[in-house]
């Protein structure tokens, strides 16, 4: 049974409240070789690597996507947002197509693709908030060592510089980095282990872990650099980060191995980065984890401070489920947390279990000074048992309901003192999603990858009436 979205707590909204939907330049634009773009990471694991295949015995490619770069189809996108009625789009910027060797030269080109798509946004009454990275890095960059290279954090900056002072002065919002534990500890380590070949490509080692903290620390530190940087141009926006959070249960309860897995998991997950962005340091015990398996991982207190002191002025929550972590000595740092899903209909990244996203918002609150929030993504995918397409429809009934409990948790926890600014529903249109290509659906625009076309689902008119409903526009 459909949950009825509470009236009061939706009119609790406050004015300029964002309603937006989101998406990802890798997963939507296509045009991998147009108009001077360089070569991503992502562009080199689909086409030279096939790393899909590992995941769904398939090779797909961001190639051509939902042609998002092409201006005649997001325009025509576009004007189904207008129809949807929100106010807001979450997009990411692609690195290598500004600058295609990472740093250097700027592609006059891809800036002027993006300066007017911004122009579109804002001639359509439409938000752009800008994420700066999403998991698509410029290849050359790549291939000097990435992430754990410590120049990252000087490449990231020079890039973002260029971001600021081309499309600030109608960009109000930017979000320096999207989900930094699943980029760096799922994402790409799944991504290599598919160009190695392993027999178990979700196989990881507690070693490969301990590396990836150095990784992760210089993009918090890009992170900080480029608030600073951002605040130094008096543009007169804000900048934000967006983190994944999976709030932890144990599978077992009265089982003291599993609650101890848990533990460990939230604490790579969860307060890792609040505690370095609003306490000024790592939490002790994952600390200590990760420099058993890499004793090289040291950081100095100048990096912390420097970390603190930049703060966001925001955090993007993005929230799909929670996760049931068992003990399970074979797994990274012996928590296991991807398997577990006792739901009878299983969403694709978890339980679902819309209570926790209150617990979450809630717990951010009391524990970390109650920041300003926007949930940058929420949603959900089901499989071809809730993508029935009949003509001009498409019933996702179990998608509809998910959105509507998880914004009825949101709110509720808003009227409850959370400071929260914004609801970004991911996603607009079915897309590419990532190792596991055009297989998995989260939109609530059908797109036939084939054809491009769209048809909106039971779900876009779920939201489109929860928006209507509301005064917050």
């Amino acid at each position: 049974m459909a949950t009825v979205i509470c009236r009061k707590i939706i009119m609790f909204v406050q004015d300029k409240f964002l309603w937006g939907v989101a998406s990802a330049a890798y997963q939507v634009e296509g045009g991998y070789q147009a108009d001077g773009k360089g070569r991503s990471n992502w562009d080199a694991y689909t086409n030279d690597y096939q790393v899909t295949k590992a995941f769904i015995d398939k090779q797909h490619t961001g190639n051509v996507a939902i042609n998002f770069y092409e201006r005649s189809q997001y325009l025509r996108d576009m004007a189904l947002m207008k129809q949807l009625g929100v106010n807001a789009y979450r997009f990411s910027i692609t690195w290598s197509r500004i600058l295609p060797n990472g740093t250097g030269e700027v592609n006059s080109q891809g800036m002027a693709y993006y300066n007017q798509l911004i122009d579109d946004l804002l001639a359509n009454d439409i938000e752009p908030v800008i994420t700066n990275f999403h998991w698509d890095l410029p290849y050359k960059l790549q291939e000097r060592g990435g992430w754990s290279h410590s120049d990252s954090v000087h490449w990231y900056v020079e890039y973002t510089n260029v971001l600021f002072t081309n499309y600030g002065d109608r960009v109000k919002k930017f979000i320096t980095f999207n989900e930094p534990f699943i980029y760096l500890f799922f994402i790409e380590l799944l991504a290599h282990n598919a160009i190695a070949k392993k027999a178990n490509p979700y196989a990881i080692s507690n070693e490969t872990y301990g590396k990836q903290a150095e990784a992760v620390h210089h993009l918090l530190l890009a992170s900080a650099i480029a608030t600073q940087n951002y605040y130094q141009l008096n543009l007169g926006g804000v900048i934000g980060i967006t983190l994944s959070f999976t709030p932890t249960i144990p599978l077992d309860a009265n089982n003291i191995k599993d609650v101890q897995a848990a533990t460990v998991f939230d604490g790579l997950h969860n307060r890792w980065f609040l505690d370095a962005i609003y306490k000024g340091k790592y939490p002790d015990d994952i600390v200590k984890l990760h420099q058993k398996y890499n004793p090289a991982f040291q950081v100095s207190a100048k990096d912390m401070q420097l970390i603190a002191a930049h703060k966001p002025d925001f955090i993007g929550v993005n929230f799909y489920a929670p996760a049931y972590i068992k003990a399970d000595a074979s797994a990274p740092y012996g928590a296991e947390w991807f398997s577990t899903n006792p739901d009878e209909v299983k969403m694709f990244n978890g339980p679902v279990r819309p209570e926790h996203l209150y617990q979450l918002l809630v717990w951010i609150k009391n524990e970390y000074g109650n920041p300003t929030i926007y949930i940058t993504e929420n949603g959900a995918g089901f499989g071809a048992a809730d993508e029935q397409l009949n003509g001009n429809i498409v019933k996702d009934p179990l998608r509809t309901d998910y959105i509507k409990r998880h914004i009825d948790s949101a709110l509720q926890a808003k009227r409850d003192g959370v400071d929260l600014r914004g609801y970004f529903l991911w996603s607009f249109c079915d897309n590419f999603e990532w190792l596991f290509g055009y297989d998995k659906r989260f939109g609530i625009v059908y797109v036939d990858f084939d054809s491009q076309q769209r048809t909106p689902k039971q779900s876009f008119y779920a939201y489109q009436q929860i928006i209507n409903e509301s005064p917050g526009e």
